[in-house]
């Protein structure tokens, strides 16, 4: 061991406990928007909800649009067709092709068609980078803004990415020192001592959930490091180095190429046809559909499916553009099964939670909402430990804003997409405004409140207020009712409806039994349950 003089020590524990805390509260803000993000495949249905849906995800009649819509289209972005379901019953449609911007980088440009996956008829169409295109998505930008949030900060790459993925790191080193320093793992498990010093219970409390989220978190931690920084770094590195900054080259190698290559012109393939085979063959419905040189002889169709009962890693399936036939059924990686490709393919599922439906998606989120709780408490018991220290009371201010703000300005969100919709204005600017004023509001509560007890407080009737005005401003905003939304099928509409409800009822139960609790206790009890001595 290195031994440093007592102010050199001092100096580094002082260090150490700084950057763990703002650490931790940006893996806080990770994990909560992650918990968010795992439904945002019924975040996107519930908010934009068509007032009919068709019978299938990919619905007959989507070659002749296909062949209309990409008549319509410049015949440059004709590279490359990408087709996957969109919020609320529309498909979209996204014909690109690579180029150079005027630094030399790689870019991808291309048009856009949102449609109408009942009628199929054209609902929107965008043109430019694709990054711009995904901030245009007004059906889907209510969920897109909480994964944006989620996934890059809503930071420019690759710095955003770069961010996520060390706090992944973070996450993982405490996931594994946590299991290290837990001699009594298993007493853990269960030890939940009921006692008056609150202090004491919140730890018991801060570590029966830790324990018992040790697994989940390393799990969370090591697939969400690993697409951060894949995406960021270790992709565009070894397309720099190994092939000579030729993406296209690069994906081929490590995805595999089913057909010869051959750019003379040929007449796209029957896509329901090819449809309605994918379906037979593999029991399944696709979730995406990727058409490689599109309306050349070397097409390839290929449609990513969802992974076969009892199954976790999914499976695709190619096919021939130009003739529509079978050509074989692949892994994510290579063109045969192999040790590492399923490695990578099983990193998805692992992360998103999404191998079994809505069940494996509810169990995530529970585990995502315990890992939440564990960071925000660890904060909250190392600030409050300190708040005999003035820069360490002013910590516990920012532990506090940023722990029970935001879930409040996520909350907000939904309210500033809404209004917009209805009004016509920019989703995602009326998102950033709701989120970052209901985040100024917080602190201003939060330094006005002073007191733990008080801030929670505040913070469940908030939240439940929120969670209860959700579904009604959703309605008067134009969104379907249950009964119409029930006719055509989409019961993600009164589900969440009623799951907002049912959180809004338990937090407002929970705020009823914290101000009872504080009426019945002395006024020194009062003080000492909050952070700031003598408040």
């Amino acid at each position: 061991m290195v031994k440093l003089p007592q102010s050199e020590t001092k100096k580094l524990l002082a260090i150490h406990g700084w950057s763990g805390v703002l650490l931790g509260l940006l893996l806080y803000a990770v994990i909560c928007t992650g918990v968010a993000a795992v439904f945002e495949d019924e975040i996107k249905d519930w908010s934009s909800a068509l007032p009919t849906r068709a019978a299938a995800e990919f619905p007959a009649g989507l070659d002749a649009a296909m062949r209309r819509v990409a008549a319509e289209t410049d015949p440059h972005f004709l590279h490359d067709l990408s087709i996957w379901p969109a919020g609320g019953g529309r498909l979209n449609l996204l014909f690109h092709t690579h180029e150079t911007d005027a630094k030399g980088r790689p870019v991808e440009r291309g048009v856009e068609y949102e449609l109408d996956g009942n009628t199929m008829q054209t609902v929107a169409r965008r043109e430019g980078r694709l990054d711009d295109l995904g901030s245009a998505r007004r059906s889907s930008a209510l969920a897109d803004f909480l994964v944006e949030l989620h996934v890059r900060l809503h930071l420019p790459n690759p710095y955003g990415l770069f961010l996520t993925g060390v706090l992944g790191l973070v996450m993982m080193i405490a996931a594994v020192t946590g299991f290290l320093i837990h001699r009594h793992l298993i007493k853990e498990l269960f030890t939940l001592r009921r006692r008056r010093d609150r202090l004491l219970t919140a730890r018991d409390a801060h570590v029966v959930a830790g324990t018992w989220n040790l697994p989940f978190a390393f799990i969370l931690a090591f697939t969400g490091s690993f697409f951060s920084f894949a995406s960021a770094f270790a992709l565009p590195a070894m397309a720099m180095v190994a092939f000579g900054g030729d993406r296209d080259r690069m994906f081929e190698t490590l995805i595999g190429r089913t057909v010869a290559e051959d750019s003379r012109a040929a007449a796209p393939a029957d896509l329901d046809a090819v449809l309605r085979d994918v379906r037979q063959r593999a029991g399944e419905e696709p979730t995406f559909i990727s058409i490689e040189h599109y309306g050349r002889v070397d097409a390839a169709i290929t449609l990513f499916m969802e992974p076969k009962r009892g199954e976790l890693t999914p499976i695709s399936y190619v096919y021939s553009g130009a003739s529509g036939a079978f050509l074989q059924d692949k892994p994510l990686l290579g063109l045969q099964p192999s040790f590492g490709g399923q490695l990578y393919a099983l990193i998805g599922p692992l992360h998103f939670g999404n191998f079994a439906g809505p069940l494996s998606k509810a169990v995530w989120f529970a585990l995502g909402f315990a890992g939440a709780y564990v960071t925000l408490t660890g904060l909250l018991l190392w600030t409050q430990r300190r708040a005999g220290q003035p820069a360490w009371r002013r910590m516990g201010i920012v532990v506090h804003w940023v722990g029970y703000g935001l879930p409040l300005a996520l909350l907000a969100c939904p309210y500033g997409y809404f209004i917009a919709v209805a009004s016509g204005a920019d989703a995602i600017t009326a998102q950033a405004i709701a989120f970052l004023g209901v985040a100024a509001l917080t602190f201003a509560a939060v330094l006005l409140l002073r007191r733990h007890d008080a801030i929670q407080r505040a913070a469940l009737l908030a939240s439940g207020a929120a969670m209860l005005g959700m579904p009604l401003l959703r309605l008067v905003c134009g969104g379907l009712g249950w009964s119409s939304a029930l006719r055509a099928g989409i019961v993600v509409v009164p589900a969440v409806d009623l799951a907002l409800l049912s959180a809004a009822l338990i937090c407002l139960l929970l705020a009823a039994r914290s101000i009872r609790s504080a009426r019945a206790l002395p006024v020194r009890e009062v003080r000492a349950a909050g952070w700031a001595p003598g408040a």
